[in-house]
């Protein structure tokens, strides 16, 4: 990026990582000691990646910006990017619907980023300039994030446009080191509770020319609840090349990993066996990636830089979930027993019939239920007339679901520094094109559930042969988005900076049914344009104070799944199966927000407002007994709103932060949530007003870190958040889950300039809190066992407390 004459304020507000990032003032026209003027220009080199592919901190955001250092990064020894995320920026909430460190809902200002389709996506990720948001469901894999060779992150604010697709309520930027940001050899070990252990090896450097960057990382805990061990294997590796004109830096990931997490359990089961003990299983998550990128700047003159970005992304996700049973037994008319998907109370009715043989007692395929297809065989074929099983113990499903994703995508830029009305300007115009090539296979068989004593797993055993044909999906998808965008910074005096900037979208997304054709088919052509604006005024009230004021706006096309899944009347289980549904319009969302941002007497302090409007929401509507039952619909419109406070300070040898959000989340329209287990009954009317599940309103944030001699510190973390609704109650009639205080504490100890270790204590006091809930049916699995157990309140139990040792050898 071309910068000019960067003000003292704004290097200190971007180098505490608190800052806004006013890249505006980084072109303010005062003369300066090199003696440049309002008509000079200063070129200065800057590096890193932003979907922009400016590269710099300087970018006009159009809001505030939060950020990490490769030096804050390290000394947090995060299991993973949402645990450092959580613990280091303010309005991140995790919800930790699976309980694995690498697979929990990220909650920004109100807007999600999650690995678990089923979810209102809301946040764009990138990495090196690349987006990694899979293309099948607008997903995150956190698992595919190498934390230990990423050189700096970078949370912005609100619905940029000049992010593309996804940005409703942020945008999550991650740089990777290379041999110039990391010039050293360094071994990282680390060993914990529940089996947790990781080492992780890194080398790189430089000969001013040349640098080369390459990490190896290997983690696996056996995981603190019952069946839910994990491993995760990461492999990057750089080479870059840089001079007076050009920057290239080319880049290579392989990540292999096997995530076991088993979701949320019975409330009364957590009671009865602990808050280890798991409802169904398995929920098994395999993810193999290869990512190749290239990005670079070119030096056209010293007016003139191009930057370019291009990436290729091949993911393969396999999946397995075990679960309860929605089929019973039921007959033909000539008395030949099969299995039929039946309501609640006829299940219930046969699940305590204890006379198989009783037909009078069980319905009839044609009447009143459908009997089920079974892949291999005719239609009108029963149960009986190929297996011994008896349909009353098939109560479990096996589905397992397969999805090979190809991306690639690229992007280029000219930025240009030139003179508007005699005010000096930078304008920065590029273009971008991504395309998805998607390979989609999922299989519901029939299975039993291990449940009849307490001793028992609940584990789910596939019968081989037995497989629902209705529930089979083989579908391929195209995706193709390209896009326009400029953005345009004045300087209209010396401390007024003014930014203008827009993307102009165009979306095509092409689905194939491999194994339907008809009106049942998922064939589907879907298309989608949108222009988003973005306007920006920045104001330095003094030396020492800025003022930001922004309006951003965003979109978000429907995704393949989301698509795939939007019939009422024929709703889908995530992520098997899919039906032919009607068209979902895409999200728009508008931001406002007002950030202020001040430095003195060794104090920074920040104030952020912000609302965020969202018209045509895409939320999931449960419709079935397992909550990954249901479809995709459109409501009206959605708004997020909230206050951001922060202080940043050293004091002596104390260094302190402290911050607070609160966050009013709520829908805007009127709609009738289905929620079949809501405690109140299903169907509960929703008013405009009524608040978002999931979504703590207070958040605060508390951390100290005392230097006891030059080697050795003392920290600690204090993380605060209000109460929250389940999901499945978004009329807010029922209770809410309670909220919570958790303590972290560590001691760090540099025994030299090689050696160095940090003791951590997570969860110091073993607090008992969730941060997940949601509505559920546990008789269906429980009560031959437990005969008492009738809450629907499933809850995600969050990690007791974990103790865990690290030391790095940097040489």
């Amino acid at each position: 990026m071309i910068v000019k004459n960067t003000t003292p304020l704004s290097y200190a507000l971007i180098a505490s990582s608190v800052s806004l990032a006013l890249c505006n003032h980084a072109y303010a026209n005062t003369k300066t000691d090199s003696g440049l003027t309002n008509n000079d220009v200063e070129v200065i080199e800057v590096h890193g990646a932003t979907s922009l592919q400016t590269g710099s901190d300087a970018a006009p955001i159009f809001g505030s910006v939060q950020s990490l250092s490769q030096k804050q990064i390290e000394e947090s020894v995060s299991r993973s990017l949402p645990e450092l995320l959580k613990t280091q920026f303010a309005s991140v909430n995790l919800n930790d619907a699976q309980n694995n460190p690498f697979q929990p809902d990220l909650q920004y200002r109100g807007f999600t980023a999650s690995p678990l389709l089923g979810l209102p996506q809301g946040i764009s990720v990138y990495l090196n300039g690349g987006r990694i948001n899979e293309a099948f469901g607008d997903t995150v894999n956190w698992d595919l994030m190498p934390l230990d060779a990423i050189d700096t992150v970078s949370l912005y604010s609100g619905s940029n446009p000049l992010f593309g697709q996804n940005t409703l309520g942020g945008a999550l930027t991650l740089n990777t080191k290379t041999g110039f940001t990391f010039d050293a050899n360094e071994i990282d070990a680390t060993v914990g509770q529940y089996g947790q252990s990781a080492i992780s090896i890194e080398t790189g450097g430089n000969n001013g020319s040349w640098g080369y960057y390459i990490n190896a990382n290997h983690y696996e805990e056996d995981g603190w609840r019952d069946y839910s061990p994990s491993e995760v294997n990461q492999v990057f590796s750089s080479v870059s090349y840089q001079d007076n004109k050009w920057r290239i830096d080319v880049n290579y990931l392989y990540a292999d990993s096997e995530l076991l997490g088993n979701g949320a359990s019975p409330i009364e089961l957590l009671d009865i066996e602990g808050r280890e003990a798991v409802y169904t299983h398995p929920d098994q998550t395999n993810n193999e990636l290869h990512h190749f990128s290239v990005s670079g700047d070119l030096q056209l003159s010293d007016a003139h830089l191009i930057s370019f970005n291009a990436f290729y992304r091949d993911n393969e996700t396999t999946s397995i979930n075990g679960d309860d049973s929605d089929f019973g037994a039921c007959q033909f008319s000539d008395g030949r027993i099969t299995l039929c998907e039946l309501e609640d109370d006829d299940d219930d009715e046969n699940d305590n019939d204890e006379d198989e043989d009783d037909d009078d007692e069980l319905v009839t395929v044609g009447d009143d239920a459908e009997a089920v297809a079974f892949i291999g065989y005719d239609e009108d074929t029963a149960l009986s007339d190929i297996s011994e099983v008896s349909p009353e113990v098939i109560d479990g499903t096996y589905n397992t679901g397969k999805s090979d994703t190809q991306a690639f995508g690229f992007s280029s830029q000219l930025a240009s520094n030139y003179e508007l009305l005699g005010k000096p300007s930078v304008l920065v115009i590029g273009a971008t094109y991504n395309k998805g090539d998607i390979n989609y296979a999922a299989d519901t068989t029939f299975g039993i559930l291990e449940n009849e004593t307490a001793n028992d797993t609940r584990t789910v055993t596939p019968l081989q042969g037995l497989q629902s044909a209705e529930d089979r999906v083989r579908l391929d998808v195209d995706t193709t988005a390209w896009s326009l965008l400029f953005v345009n910074t004045t300087h209209i005096t010396d401390t007024i900076s003014l930014n203008i900037g827009g993307r102009f979208n165009r979306d095509h997304v092409l689905m194939e049914d491999l194994s339907e054709d008809g009106d049942d088919s998922l064939d589907g052509n879907h298309r989608f344009t949108q222009f988003n604006p973005a306007i920006g005024l920045d104001i330095a009230l003094t030396e020492h104070s800025l003022i930001n004021l922004a309006f951003s706006q965003s979109s978000r096309t429907p995704s393949p799944a989301e698509l795939s899944c939007a019939d009422e009347d024929d709703p889908c289980r995530l992520p098997n199966g899919f039906v032919a549904d009607p068209p979902l319009d895409q999200v728009v969302t508008q931001t406002i927000e007002a950030n202020y941002a001040a430095a003195f007497n060794d104090i920074e302090l920040t104030l952020n407002i912000y609302r965020s409007k969202s018209q045509d929401d895409i939320i999931f509507q449960q419709a079935g007994s397992v909550a990954s039952r249901g479809y995709f619909i459109n409501i009206d419109a959605t708004r997020r709103q909230g206050i951001e406070f922060s202080i940043n300070s050293f004091w002596k040898q104390l260094h302190y932060r402290f911050n607070y959000n609160y966050l009013d989340a709520t829908f805007e329209s009127s709609f009738i949530s289905f929620s079949p287990f809501n405690p109140l009954g299903a169907n509960r009317q929703v008013e405009a007003g009524d608040t978002i599940p999931g979504q703590p309103k207070h958040h605060i944030k508390f951390y100290l870190d005392y230097a006891l001699t030059n080697q050795a510190s003392l920290g600690a973390e204090i993380i605060s958040a209000s109460s929250q609704y389940y999901r499945g109650d978004e009329a807010n009639e029922n209770d809410t889950l309670d909220s919570y205080v958790v303590t972290n504490v560590y001691v760090d100890y540099q025994f030299n300039h090689t050696f160095s270790a940090q003791l951590r204590i997570n969860n110091l006091f073993d607090t008992e809190y969730e941060t997940f809930g949601t509505y559920g049916e546990a008789d269906e699995v429980l009560e031959d066992i437990y005969s008492d157990v009738e809450s629907p309140l499933f809850v995600g139990p969050a990690h007791p407390r974990m103790v865990s040792l690290n030391v790095k050898a940097k040489f």
